[in-house]
């Protein structure tokens, strides 16, 4: 039986969640049992069934100014199902009565809200699904079938927000006002996650199994430091003794946790990684260790993002420091292909806020990085790993200025028309010309 449905078999939640849960059985037998739902219909689950779902994660950084690399054994995970292709296993898993907490990461487009989802039809939307499992348990158990929900998506109020969406589903679907009530009398935790997590170390797997003593296509690599921000009191550690770990910490509020690490760490994650791409550069640490793409790092952090945050500024200096210092990490080859993942979405999350609160005269970094996503999204020897609307969007044959121009004022990407309301294509327009000639070092020298 597992105590906790995991909506997510990705790389971070298997170093992050699945790790400190480990942690907790290794030291106290304890620990969680887990079952784990793959998101999207993908054969990976296929891999975990083929090694009994044990991996290994590895941790290499510093901890205190001291190198630390070690290995985890992870014998968590009971199983890994596709509701897509077992469905019935997948009922079976979340109708556990010993089920006591749903945990997620679906990726920032994750918590979304489709109204074409039906109760009786495909699987939908994350919430979609997270609405049917409750329905399922308040039918079959009545109130014992609550559950908590502890999202991860890197969202702002990703605990309300989801909850609003459950609430939403039930109206439209004509559900009871009995499952209403049972809805919002389960917590839904707004919460906040910082590792970074490579995933699987392909340029040095071989060095890593010589050191496992096998192989371990399921292998996972990341940082030593591990923060997780939970909105809310103790109470949720009660149920599950691995949130006690001194790196999770519960607040009365997340928003100053997740404004830091959003706007600093996943920001200069976002806007590096197209400009190093397109600059020949694939790896996080060798931007950082490139000095033009470590000034421009420096100088969008300290003139375009650190400004627009209402925290003291020479501790938002001390942690951009240490996210850079983090970003050097000489054990982990972190690659931009991995970050660049559903930029769109992503460049909306974590650097939209900062650009619009920045002077517009004052925001040219940002404006750059803009541009280099465009410019490598519509570059044809690059295969996008976006939504679907983004990928239509670049297979249109137009020309590079009326497409830019379109991918400015698209709405539906930035929740408004930039160009409209910022200027954003007067003002970048020329940067997409530069890259597109070639220019990008050129082009950074002038910012």
């Amino acid at each position: 039986m597992a105590t906790v449905l995991q909506f997510g078999e990705g790389n971070f939640m298997r170093s992050f969640i699945d790790y400190l849960i480990q942690l907790r059985q290794d030291q106290y037998g304890d620990g969680e049992k887990v079952v784990v739902v793959t998101p999207i219909d993908n054969p990976y689950w296929e891999t975990f069934r083929n090694r009994n779902c044990v991996y290994h994660t590895c941790v290499c950084g510093k901890v205190d100014g001291v190198a630390v690399k070690n290995y985890t054994t992870i014998n968590v995970i009971e199983d890994v199902v596709n509701p897509y292709r077992e469905f019935p296993r997948y009922e079976e898993a979340y109708l556990d009565p010993e089920l006591k907490v749903i945990i997620s990461n679906t990726t920032e487009a994750g918590i979304a809200f489709n109204e074409a989802d039906t109760l009786d039809g495909d699987l939908g939307t994350f919430p979609a699904k997270i609405t049917k499992i409750l329905y399922a348990r308040y039918k079959k158990y009545g109130e014992a079938g609550r559950v908590d929900l502890l999202p991860l998506e890197l969202i702002e109020n990703n605990g309300k927000t989801l909850k609003s969406y459950i609430l939403k589903y039930a109206e439209i679907w004509g559900l009871e006002a009995g499952f209403v009530d049972f809805v919002k009398a389960i917590p839904v935790y707004n919460s906040l996650v910082d590792k970074i997590v490579p995933g699987f170390p392909r340029a040095n797997a071989a060095e890593h199994f010589a050191a496992l003593g096998e192989e371990d296509p399921l292998l996972t690599v990341g940082e030593a430091f591990l923060s997780l921000v939970i909105e809310g009191d103790k109470v949720l550690a009660d149920k599950l003794p691995f949130l006690r770990e001194p790196r999770v910490i519960f607040t009365d509020s997340v928003k100053p946790y997740r404004e830091r690490k959003v706007k600093i760490l996943n920001g200069l994650h976002t806007a590096l990684a197209p400009i190093s791409m397109l600059a020949g550069v694939q790896i996080v640490r060798d931007a950082i260790n490139d000095k033009q793409l470590f000034a421009y790092a420096d100088a969008l952090a300290d003139k375009e993002i650190i400004p627009t945050i209402d925290m003291d500024k020479a501790k938002l200096l001390q942690f951009k420091a240490a996210v850079l210092e983090r970003f050097s990490n000489p054990y982990i080859d972190h690659l931009f292909s991995s970050i660049i993942l559903n930029s769109v979405s992503k460049w909306k999350t974590r650097l939209l806020p900062s650009f619009l609160a920045c002077p517009k005269d004052g925001r040219s970094h940002m404006l750059f990085a803009l541009a280099a996503l465009f410019c490598l999204y519509d570059d044809k020897s690059f295969t996008i790993n976006d939504g679907d609307d983004v990928k239509a969007f670049f297979a249109q044959e137009v020309s590079t200025e009326a497409k830019y121009e379109a991918f400015i004022r698209n709405a539906a990407f930035w929740g408004m028309d930039l160009e409209a309301t910022e200027g954003v294509y007067t003002a970048s327009v020329g940067y997409v010309k530069e890259i597109k000639a070639g220019n990008i070092r050129k082009a950074i020298e002038t910012l």
